[in-house]
C-alpha cells in the first residue's frame, strides 16, 4: 500500500510537470510567432533555389525496360470435361518465368508447374498464348515450358552471374505477384547474403547455395527473375521466409532466388534432353540421426539404406539392408541431402567410394499399423517438409505446399517403427560405379 500511494504521488508530481513543459512550449510559439514566419520564409527561399533532379537515375527503370519482353506470366491449369462443355481448362496455379533461350523456352519453378497438365504463358502485352511443358526437375525446382505461338514477340534474357556480386549489390525483382492481376511487378532492394545452404525447404531435394535478398517479393512471383543492376540475369525466384515455428510473427525482406549458374545448366539439358542426367546408386535410404561417431548401441548420425534395386550399382557393390552410409569419397554426410548432392557431381560411369557401417544386429522394432510416406529419389525414396514452415512459394499463387521428392525413383512405404541396432559393428569402404537413372 505504501508503494502504490509513493507512485500516485509521483504520478501527480510527473503530471504537473508535463503540464509545466507544455505550457512554457505554448508559451514559446505565442512568444516567436514572428521568428518561426521567417523561418518559414527562409525555407521556402531555399527551396526554391534548389533544381529539380532532370532524370531519376534509378537502375530499376533501364532493368524494367531491358527485360519489358523477357519476363511472363505462368498460368497451370488441369483439364476437365463434361457433356455440355467439353474440354476445358481449370486454373490451379499462377506464377513467373523468364525467357531462357530463342524460340519461346521458358524457364520457372517446377512448383508453379507439377500440378498441371495444361499451361498458359500471360505475354508482356496480357496475351494469353498455350505452352507445352518441355521438362521438369523436381530436384532442384526448376522446369522449362515453350511457346506454341508468339514466341517472336519474347526476347532471351542476358545471363549474369552471382558469385562476383559483393553483398549490398542492386537487385531487381520481375514478376506477378498475387498472378495476373499484378502481372509484370518491378521491386528493388539489395543483396542481402549470397551461398545460403542453410536454408531448408521442401521444394528441392538437393541442397542450394541460395542467394537471400530484400526486394519485395509474395506468392505468384515463383520463378520470376532476380536482375542485377545492368539488367542481367543472376537468379530464379523461388522461396520467400514467412515465419517459423518458434515465432508468431511474419517476416519480410528476406527471399531466396536459385543463383543462375545453378539453374541456367539445369534449363540447358531440359531443353535438350528433356531431362537433367544425374546418376544413381539404386537404393532406398532415410535420414539417421545419432551421435557423430557409430556406437554399439547407436548408429552414427548418417544415411540409412532402407531398400536395394534389384540390378542397382548398390546391390552389385554388395550393400545390405540397414547398412549406414556416413561419408562419399571420405567427406562426411549426415543426411539424404548432402548424399544427393555430393553424388550429383559425378556422371553415371563414375566410381565413388562409400564409407559404410554394418551393424551385427539391426532391425525394425515395433511398428505401428500406420505407414509413413517417404519419397523418391536416385538414391533412395526420402522426402524434405520442413517441419517449422514458413518457406517457399506453395504452388505458384495458390499457398501451401507439400513435401515431395526429387521425382527419379520408385516411391515406396516403410512401416514406421524404431530401428535398433547392436551386436558390434564393422566400418569399412566400398567402390561402387554409378549408373544413369532411367
Amino acid at each position: 500500500m505504501k508503494r502504490n500511494r509513493r507512485g500516485n504521488r509521483g504520478g501527480a508530481m510527473l503530471l504537473m510537470s508535463l503540464a509545466l513543459v507544455c505550457a512554457l512550449a505554448l508559451g514559446g510559439v505565442f512568444a516567436l510567432g514572428n521568428v518561426s514566419m521567417n523561418r518559414a520564409a527562409s525555407a521556402e527561399t531555399a527551396q526554391a533555389d534548389v533544381a529539380a533532379p532532370t532524370m531519376d537515375d534509378s537502375p530499376a527503370i533501364y532493368v524494367a525496360q531491358k527485360n519489358a519482353n523477357s519476363v511472363v506470366g505462368i498460368i497451370t491449369n488441369t483439364e476437365t470435361w463434361s457433356r455440355s462443355g467439353g474440354v476445358q481448362n481449370s486454373p490451379v496455379a499462377q506464377g513467373s518465368g523468364v525467357v531462357i533461350a530463342e524460340g519461346g523456352y521458358v524457364l520457372t519453378n517446377n512448383h508453379v508447374i507439377e500440378d498441371g497438365t495444361a499451361f498458359q504463358i500471360l505475354m508482356p502485352d496480357g496475351d494469353k498464348v498455350n505452352a507445352t511443358l518441355v521438362g521438369a526437375d523436381s530436384a532442384m525446382d526448376l522446369a522449362v515450358l515453350k511457346v506454341e505461338d508468339q514466341a517472336d514477340k519474347l526476347v532471351p534474357v542476358t545471363i549474369g552471374a552471382s558469385e562476383s556480386l559483393p553483398v549490398g549489390s542492386t537487385v531487381i525483382a520481375i514478376g506477378n505477384p498475387g498472378g495476373e492481376i499484378l502481372a509484370n511487378t518491378v521491386t528493388r532492394g539489395i543483396i542481402s547474403a549470397l551461398e545460403r545452404s542453410s536454408v531448408s525447404s521442401n521444394n528441392t531435394s538437393r541442397n542450394v547455395n541460395y542467394i537471400q535478398h530484400d526486394a519485395p517479393i509474395s506468392s505468384g512471383n515463383s520463378g520470376g527473375g532476380l536482375f542485377d543492376y545492368q539488367g542481367n540475369l543472376i537468379g530464379i525466384n523461388t522461396l520467400k521466409y514467412g515465419g517459423s515455428y518458434f515465432s508468431s510473427g511474419s517476416y519480410e525482406g528476406l527471399g531466396f532466388a536459385i543463383p543462375i549458374e545453378t539453374a541456367y545448366p539445369i534449363a540447358q539439358q531440359l531443353i535438350e534432353k528433356g531431362k537433367v542426367i544425374r546418376p544413381q546408386i539404386g537404393v532406398t535410404v532415410r535420414d539417421q540421426e545419432g551421435p557423430d561417431e557409430p556406437m554399439n548401441d547407436y548408429a552414427p548420425a548418417s544415411v540409412c539404406i532402407y531398400g536395394i534395386n534389384e540390378g542397382s550399382p548398390a546391390e552389385k557393390a554388395g550393400l545390405k539392408q540397414y547398412d549406414f552410409i556416413t561419408a562419399v569419397n571420405g567427406n562426411r554426410v549426415t543426411s539424404s541431402r548432402e548424399l544427393t548432392t555430393l553424388l550429383d557431381t559425378f556422371k553415371p560411369g563414375d566410381t565413388v567410394t562409400l564409407t559404410i557401417v554394418r551393424y551385427n544386429n539391426a532391425q525394425m522394432m515395433n511398428p505401428n499399423n500406420g505407414y509413413d510416406s517417404y519419397y523418391s529419389s536416385p538414391f533412395g525414396g526420402f522426402g524434405f517438409g520442413f517441419p517449422f514452415g514458413g518457406y517457399g512459394y506453395g504452388y505458384g499463387n495458390n499457398g501451401g505446399s507439400d513435401s515431395y521428392g526429387n521425382g527419379n525413383g520408385n516411391s515406396g512405404y516403410y512401416t514406421e517403427g524404431t530401428l535398433t541396432v547392436g551386436g558390434g559393428y564393422t566400418t569399412f569402404d566400398v567402390q561402387v560405379t554409378l549408373e544413369e537413372k532411367d
